[in-house]
């Protein structure tokens, strides 16, 4: 890998934020000059402060497009779909690419975290607790990037240490995809002791010990699915299941009951079910997003670019439980976003869909379906949105809301996916996808399925409860081994017409293509890191 000529320094941590009190958030912070290594290492609370930098390490899905653009989930909107286009064409050594950058970021991030980590556990000016916390939090965020990193490189160096400058020259050795992970698990248990159960008001939104366990529930699922563990080895479903069931059994998280609401609401730190997140406060110039702006359907003013597809409206069942697809199940292809599961309506934007002051059009020639960047697919995404926002009425105050990494939910789903996979569904698995469901308004699953059935009920359950979170359809199809059948195809949006007399008609549409090859799975190193280091070799199979 590329290493700078230089010693990393404490001052690279400069943003490091000033305490204020009569602000709310501890990230809410304005930044604070260049400050000495020894300056800062000399003085406890500029110590605490400097952690907050890792926190910035988390990736937001705020940008742009989010990261369901890469999925058959989300078809983006007329020129920005050329952001994407290595994913969408397979093409990941184009100079295009948008994670071109990912393996120097990280390992820039990790070389800061290391320094910390390592000079916070000798330093003497921090007291037992003060070392335990601030040490708990940098490896969370050591672990969190390091996941990034092998999950999307396969295998990948592990540095721990502060380099000097003899040492900078080293050209280190990869580590297995299985060590590399055994690290990110070794660390979150470490984390999880250090950090504790909550936090005064002010520091609201810090990586807590159950954050950290629930984190860990997430990289075990991915060791135990086929991509990774490809002898199928029961034990590490068994392994994966029992981080979920710890995190459950803490009692620390809970299913609120407005699904909708708790993308928008801000959090609290009394059982709440978010569980990890990228904080916001909406003021220019500190942290806001345009992500209202960005999305909100064209004829309320917004540029309407992540456009929810056919394929993920299909996938919502009806209200009765049933596909739409199935005998009995009362859809109606002439009124099809009638009586469908509450959390269609709640994250999709739809042809008649009841949205701020009156009701969606994506017919052709409606308000939402202008002649300039139409939505391909016929929907705006919902989800995410705050309808009470404003987003034109000053433009120094962006949308507030918080990206959601990991909530409750998914654990569930974690549980029941590995427990299933393990012992098969038992009662343990039904409680779980149940749960979900029942907040949700849902049916329960009915019973007596088998293993494979259940399988393929949780996947769906993940699609639909899940749906547009964070990098999870895209994590979940390559480590299922599914993204080269599901990926490797169109994506499918709707026509609606309007006649003269009111009637509405639907015809399907090709609305975009994806490509995904094998070697899709593992993104190539970076050839300039394979020039300088040659023990990064041999490349990623197909690249």
């Amino acid at each position: 890998m590329k290493i700078k000529r230089h010693i990393l320094s404490l001052s690279t941590l400069a943003l490091a934020l000033a305490l204020s009190s009569c602000q709310k958030d501890f990230l809410d912070r304005k930044p604070l000059n260049l400050l000495s290594e020894e300056v800062v290492w000399n003085d406890p609370e500029l110590i605490k402060l400097s952690v907050n930098e890792f926190y910035t390490f988390l990736k937001t899905g705020f940008d742009t497009y989010i990261p369901a653009a890469k999925t058959d989930d989300i078809q983006l909107v007329g020129n920005e779909e050329k952001k994407i286009t290595s994913y969408l064409t397979g093409d990941f050594l184009s100079t295009s690419f948008p994670e071109r950058n990912l393996w120097k970021d990280s390992y820039a991030q990790i070389r800061k975290m290391n320094v910390f980590i390592n000079r916070a556990a000798v330093t003497n000016v921090l007291n037992e607790e003060e070392r335990k916390v601030l040490l708990g939090q940098a490896r969370f965020m050591r672990a969190y990037v390091y996941f990034n990193l092998f999950t999307s490189f396969k295998d990948a160096p592990l540095l721990l240490k502060h380099q000097s400058i003899e040492e900078a020259e080293d050209k280190p050795m990869k580590v297995t995809h299985e060590e590399g992970l055994q690290f990110v698990i070794q660390e979150l248990d470490l984390a999880a002791k250090e950090l504790p159960s909550t936090y005064g008001k002010e520091d609201w939104g810090r990586i807590t010990r159950e954050a950290a366990a629930a984190f860990k529930s997430r990289v075990l699922l991915w060791g135990a699915s086929p991509l990774v563990n490809t002898g199928d080895v029961a034990a590490k479903w068994k392994v994966a299941a029992d981080a979920a069931q710890v995190v459950m059994e803490s009692n620390a998280f809970e299913l609120k009951k407005d699904y909708a609401g708790v993308f928008v609401n801000k959090n609290i730190m009394d059982r709440p079910e978010v569980i990890l997140e990228v904080r916001y406060n909406g003021i220019k110039g500190e942290k806001m997003h345009a992500y209202d702006q960005n999305n909100t359907p064209a004829g309320y003013g917004g540029k309407g670019i992540n456009c929810p597809t056919q394929d993920i409206v299909d996938s919502y069942e009806m209200a009765n439980g049933l596909r739409i697809d199935e005998a009995g199940s009362g859809y109606d292809p002439a009124i099809p976003y009638k009586n469908r599961d509450p959390r269609f309506a709640k994250s999709i934007l739809f042809n008649g869909a009841d949205f701020k002051d009156r009701a969606v059009e994506t017919f052709t020639g409606g308000k939402d379906l202008p002649r300039t960047n139409p939505t391909p697919t016929g929907y705006y995404i919902r989800k995410f949105m705050d309808e009470k926002f404003d987003f034109n009425k000053d433009k120094n105050v962006g949308s507030n809301t918080n990206w959601v990494i990991m909530r409750y939910s998914e654990v569930l789903l974690n549980f029941a996916e590995a427990k299933n996979e393990s012992d098969g569904p038992s009662v343990a698995v039904y409680d779980a996808v149940n749960a979900i469901r029942k907040r949700a308004g849902m049916p329960v699953i009915p019973a007596g399925l088998n293993k494979e059935q259940m399988r393929e009920r949780i996947h769906r359950e993940r699609r639909i409860e899940l749906a547009f979170e964070d990098d999870i359809r895209y994590q979940d199809l390559k480590r299922w081994k599914q993204a080269a059948a599901i990926l490797n195809k169109s994506v499918r949006g709707v026509t609606i017409t309007k006649a003269t007399n009111g009637t509405i008609s639907y015809k399907d549409k090709n609305a975009g293509s994806r490509v995904f090859e094998d070697k899709n799975y593992w993104f190539p190193i970076p050839l300039v890191e394979m020039g300088v280091n040659p023990n990064l070799k041999p490349q990623n199979p197909g690249w």
